[in-house]
């Protein structure tokens, strides 16, 4: 497994070399590079061709606007036509703003027309006029045009933040077809080449700062400011020296902080890095991190293994920035062939910052079965031990900085009951897993701190693996795939890709243990019967309490259960199980509902 540590800890440890997954896009800078090498590279009958191949995708409605992008450059007077509609960018600005302040006197907002998720509300005609701004905007900064292009970005950002008394307004969510970290990027790059060398760091440092007031997002990188356009930066080899000056004096500032390091990455490389990690008694600890992403990028294995050796030396045990320095030193080591390294770096990330994918990370490491369960076992005990020690309030040694702004949850998983249980489950440990469940709440199963949702469905799928002529059972296997969705979406910083690669991994964990464990005939019967009344309480308290958008919750577990008792062997168990509960229930028609839904799946 490569290192992700962008999606593991966000923006903050900012990697300085390109990243590849959901979500990464090309730098224009880096797109115009490939393009131009192609097309130097194709002759004129493979530009036919592609161009042709490009033609037979388009849409029907878009074949006038495919062919109209095919026209040659604009002649002088059509040029002329368009700098003239430039001139009108920021009256035209001016005008939406103004719009914006008639709709929200003709509006008379009320929550109980739009609420909190009616998008635009009464200003969705903007939506149309300001995303061709924007568009007029990036073909100024295009253009050179950097002055006209700064102040109508800001301008933009400006009609962006107002909204009425009802916290309504136009907002960056709204312009599907406008990519604001892109926007962000060109506005800092149009106010960079606008602004005198002697002032560039000053101004950059306060435009990234009014992240704080417009609230789009972190600002973005200075490499993303620099590969925004494939017209270099002027002068940035000497702005590099004063930036890193500059943000020296504010280093305590957790933004400022990263933006040096990514300056000394961009002007010194590795050197600088590596520098920096080792220079003042660890005040710069993420650096290491940005070092070793650097070096892996470079392709240099040995070399990354030995730097995470020296950083794991340098920081402190309980930081766990060591998780991260150990992910690089664990893909050092499995392509240099050192397995026995590998599962010691493996160890040390999950102890440093447990979490299910490195606990997945952890089990892969053994070679059979009983050497995996032996893994999960040992990180189970090391869960365990952590949850019972009191909570550690005070400032541990080396603390990393305040979080910055922009970070949508904490950067590290939080240590917890349901991961207790993963780790119990794939160690084949059920009986410590299933004892601790069994006393848990029927209500809460979303809840971090309740194993229930997890170990009593993969009982259920368990109890009814006996083979059946009426095939699959549609209801467990429906559970069960719930539970491993929950789990591997709930992972800090995981995207869908992420996510879908941690829950295949998941499933073919659990199928080997599923097709490892086995128990006695009277155990079995013993757990059913527990999940079985597990189920029925849970059941009852989300009906009577009247939880309504939880009734299909209560109905497919019930579902399930009736169907391991198919399964078993057992159908008129099933039908009494079913009916009990529907005869406890007579009145409420929407349970009922879900619970036929359930049933009979159409």
């Amino acid at each position: 497994m490569t290192s992700n540590v962008e999606q593991q800890e966000g923006w903050r440890l900012w990697p300085l070399h390109l990243t590849k997954g959901e979500g990464h896009k090309l730098s224009l800078k880096a797109f115009w590079e490939a393009l131009e090498k192609r097309l130097g590279a194709s002759s004129l009958e493979d530009l036919r061709t592609v161009l042709r191949a490009m033609a037979n995708r388009v849409h029907p409605s878009e074949r006038q606007s495919f062919l109209d992008s095919l026209a040659p450059v604009p002649d002088d007077r059509q040029q002329a036509l368009e700098h003239a509609l430039q001139d009108k960018l920021l009256a035209d600005i001016t005008e939406q703003a103004q719009r914006f302040e008639e709709l929200m006197d003709e509006a008379h907002s009320d929550w109980d027309e739009y609420g909190e998720d009616s998008g635009p509300g009464p200003y969705a005609e903007l939506v149309a006029p300001v995303t061709a701004l924007f568009q007029r905007a990036q073909r100024a900064f295009e253009r050179g045009r950097w002055p006209l292009a700064r102040d109508a970005y800001r301008a933009l950002f400006e009609l962006l933040q107002r909204e009425d008394d009802y916290g309504l307004g136009l907002r960056p969510e709204h312009l599907e077809e406008v990519d604001i970290p892109e926007v962000w990027a060109r506005y800092l790059s149009a106010l960079y080449r606008a602004t005198p060398p002697a002032r560039r760091a000053e101004a950059l440092w306060e435009a990234m700062k009014e992240e704080d007031r417009w609230r789009f997002g972190p600002p973005p990188k200075l490499q993303e400011v620099r590969d925004i356009s494939p017209e270099p930066l002027p002068d940035l080899e000497n702005f590099l020296s004063d930036w890193e000056a500059f943000l020296r004096k504010r280093e305590d500032d957790s933004e400022a902080e990263a933006w040096l390091r990514e300056a000394v990455g961009l002007s010194r490389g590795a050197e600088g890095l590596r520098e920096l990690a080792r220079a003042g008694r660890g005040r710069h600890p993420r650096a290491w991190v940005d070092l070793l992403a650097l070096l892996e990028s470079e392709g240099q294995p040995r070399e990354v293994l030995d730097t995470a050796h020296e950083a794991l030396k340098a920081l402190p045990a309980r930081l766990p920035l060591r998780a991260w320095v150990a992910d690089f030193l664990a893909t050092a080591a499995e392509r240099l062939a050192l397995p026995e390294q590998v599962r010691e770096a493996r160890w040390e990330s999950f102890v440093a910052c447990p979490g299910l994918k490195r606990l997945l990370d952890l089990r892969e490491c053994g070679e059979t079965e009983p050497e995996r369960a032996r893994l999960m076992k040992q990180a189970a005990r090391q869960v365990q031990k952590a949850l019972a020690q009191p909570h550690d309030t005070g400032p541990m040694p080396w603390e990393e900085p305040p979080l910055p702004r922009g970070e949508r949850d904490e950067p590290y998983p939080r240590l917890d009951e349901v991961l207790l249980a993963q780790a119990r489950l794939l160690g084949h440990d059920w009986q410590a897993a299933w004892k601790s469940a069994a006393g848990a709440e029927v209500l809460g199963w979303s809840s971090d701190d309740n194993p229930q949702g997890l170990v009593v469905p993969f009982l259920l799928l368990w109890l009814s693996d006996p083979p059946s002529p009426e095939g699959p059972s549609r209801s467990v296997e429906k559970l069960w795939s719930k539970v491993l969705e929950n789990s591997s979406g709930s992972e800090p910083w995981s995207t869908e890709e992420a996510a879908r690669e941690l829950s295949e991994r998941l499933t073919h964990a659990y199928d080997e243990v599923l097709a490892a464990l086995s128990v006695s005939r009277p155990q079995q019967e013993e757990l059913l019967e527990g999940c079985l009344e597990v189920a029925r309480e849970r059941a009852r308290a989300i009906v009577r309490e009247k939880h309504r958008r939880s009734y299909d919750k209560a109905a497919l577990l019930l579902a399930a259960c009736a169907e391991v008792l198919q399964r078993r062997g057992q159908p008129t168990r099933a039908q009494e199980f079913l009916r009990r509960f529907r005869e406890e229930f007579p009145r409420h028609s929407a349970f009922q509902a879900e619970l036929d839904t359930a049933m009979h799946p159409h």
